[in-house]
């Protein structure tokens, strides 16, 4: 958890909390704004918009092919570093939807010129294509695997609204950054340095590239340990966990390793990981202890317990609620539950 930036909150901005972890997972941006909380005591949810729309941060597809929000000047060489990955891994669902080669190479030489007035979204840039007739009728999903494509050649990114634009235009500032093994060697860093202690499977789980020439590039950095019975790593030194914090779904924390033991009860993980939703989460010293829920409309505030919550807990549940309330600007009524949400 003090790894994680969760124990005394150290980011002071919207990028260093996203940096923090590398990036933040962001499929569901409103989680991902709660993820940014969890790190920092001096942001709000208006400075994660703010942000975003000032391109200091910027969304796009990274780690196991899926959306992160990333600082800007770290996009380019993690998405340089990601993108024949997710290339590899998408091959299979395109061809399945009928995105060929062929496809994808006149999509990448005509997206400069569609968005070159401005982002679009998926609609309208499917729609130009159609006009263009590079593309049909196609399935709904198409258009956002074209950006996905586009995303992975380092062509374009979100925006802070539903659009895609040109990434060189988008953040025409930001960092080139690493390449190649100092790009690997970078990223094995990072998350050494927030994740550990972790083994070289959880960074594989994590990142979804081989371990093993990550791990070597900064072996002399790292200190070897035992992870939960296996040989893993620890960069730095170890800091004190202690701490009670609500995490928002899909946080990193309960992401980022192959092994969970001890991070989520065993008899609860069908509860926490459901299908592809990881649920919100109430974690005391590493450990999940309950679930809770936001009823943003109703202003409210749920939780329910796993353990006997005592009155040292519930204080630190509600100081936790207190300061999503501060976090979003409205005030919250807090439930307690004692059956399933």
């Amino acid at each position: 958890m003090a790894r994680h930036g969760l124990t005394d909150r150290p980011c002071t901005t919207v990028p260093a909390a996203a940096a923090h972890t590398v990036a933040i997972q962001a499929q569901d941006l409103a989680a991902a704004r709660l993820g940014v909380r969890s790190r920092s005591a001096a942001v709000t949810e208006a400075d994660v918009t703010a942000a975003l729309a000032g391109r200091a941060v910027v969304r796009t597809w990274l780690m196991r092919n899926t959306i992160h929000l990333v600082r800007a000047d770290d996009v380019r060489w993690l998405m340089h570093l990601f993108g024949p990955m997710i290339r590899r891994r998408f091959a299979k669902r395109w061809a399945d939807l009928g995105i060929t080669a062929q496809v994808l190479a006149q999509v990448e030489a005509l997206a400069p010129e569609l968005l070159s007035d401005g982002p679009l979204t998926r609609h309208e840039f499917a729609a130009q294509l159609r006009e263009r007739r590079v593309i049909g009728e196609v399935e709904p999903q198409v258009p956002v695997h074209l950006f996905v494509y586009l995303a992975t050649v380092g062509l374009t990114c979100h925006t802070d609204g539903a659009g895609f634009a040109l990434l060189d235009e988008w953040l025409p500032d930001a960092a080139i950054g690493p390449r190649g093994d100092d790009a690997l060697a970078e990223l094995a860093r990072r998350y050494f340095l927030a994740f550990s202690p972790a083994t070289p499977a959880d960074f594989t789980t994590w990142s979804g590239l081989p371990s093993g020439r990550a791990v070597a590039l900064i072996r002399d950095e790292l200190t070897e340990v035992s992870v939960n019975g296996k040989r893993g790593y620890r960069l730095g030194a170890a800091a004190d966990p202690s701490a009670v914090r609500l995490l928002g779904a899909f946080d990193n924390f309960l992401i980022g390793y192959r092994d969970r033991t001890g991070l989520v009860p065993e008899d609860r993980r069908a509860e926490i990981y459901v299908g592809g939703i990881i649920r919100p989460t109430i974690v005391r010293d590493g450990t999940t202890v309950g679930r809770w829920r936001l009823d943003r409309t109703g202003g409210r505030l749920q939780v329910r317990y796993f353990v006997p919550a005592s009155r040292t807990l519930r204080a630190a549940v509600q100081d936790e609620i207190a300061d999503v309330a501060r976090f979003i600007d409205r005030p919250l009524e807090y439930g307690e539950l004692s059956v399933d949400m």
